[in-house]
């Protein structure tokens, strides 16, 4: 390797390692170059590794105002740790004077506990997708798609330790029950998906049962961010893309 090119290699090698660090001044004036890894605003506990490797947890009140500023800059985003219960009532009940029409009445709530101590969940949103697959399928495999049945947004906020319930608007719905080639379609209940963004809009985490949909999104939230643009009556695919 030539010399001057290792020289550049190590630059860049160093440049990157100190990517992040920041020189912070406590209140009798001493400084240190650290990494923040943490700022907890409720309790205003600050976590802190200094450049030979060694963590320092302090209230960040013990540095000047200047370095507290930088301190919560660099922070990484506080997460609150919440738990996410979704749930969905069915109830069917015959249309008058047909044996095989049904009217489906479909009732849903969200649980959300935060489980975080001392990191409150503020001025985020729910979005809550109520998917139906189309019944025709059984007579015309060529009709096998999904249609968005409801879509409901809540403003949430849930603060540390405690937990809130969401009611959404229960919606009817109209299918033809017989599974066989005599079925002239509707729509009937398929799955849910919920979607929590933060306050700036990011997805924050993702409560889902429709089949490999669930695992997607729940192993990459980001993926929820195609599915919110759509709407109440979209024609939609398994993964909902739309059609």
């Amino acid at each position: 390797m030539k010399p001057a090119y290792f020289l550049v290699l190590c630059a860049l090698c160093l440049a990157s390692l100190a990517q992040g660090s920041i020189t912070v001044s406590d209140l009798k004036g001493r400084t240190m170059e650290v990494d923040v890894l943490s700022y907890i605003p409720n309790t205003r506990m600050t976590k802190i590794k200094r450049v030979d490797g060694q963590v320092f947890e302090v209230k960040i009140d013990v540095f000047d105002l200047e370095s507290q500023k930088s301190i919560i800059e660099n922070a990484p985003k506080p997460k609150a740790e919440l738990l996410i219960q979704t749930s969905v009532g069915k109830r069917n009940k015959r249309q008058s004077g047909s044996s095989y029409m049904k009217d489906q009445t479909i009732s849903a709530s969200v649980k959300i506990e935060n489980d975080s101590r001392n990191i409150d969940f503020s001025e985020g949103k729910g979005t809550l997708f109520l998917i139906a697959r189309q019944t025709r399928r059984y007579s015309d495999r060529d009709s096998d798609y999904g249609k968005v049945l409801s879509k409901q947004t809540f403003n949430i906020s849930v603060k540390a330790s405690e937990e809130r319930k969401f009611e959404a608007q229960p919606i009817v719905t109209s299918y033809d029950s017989d599974r066989d080639e005599t079925n002239i379609g509707g729509w009937a209940y398929y799955g849910y998906l919920f979607i929590l963004q933060d306050k700036d809009g990011e997805i924050h985490s993702v409560d889902c049962s429709i089949g490999n949909l669930k695992k997607d999104v729940e192993s990459d939230p980001t993926l929820a961010k195609k599915i919110l643009p759509l709407t109440k009556e979209s024609l939609v695919e398994k993964n909902l893309e739309k059609i």
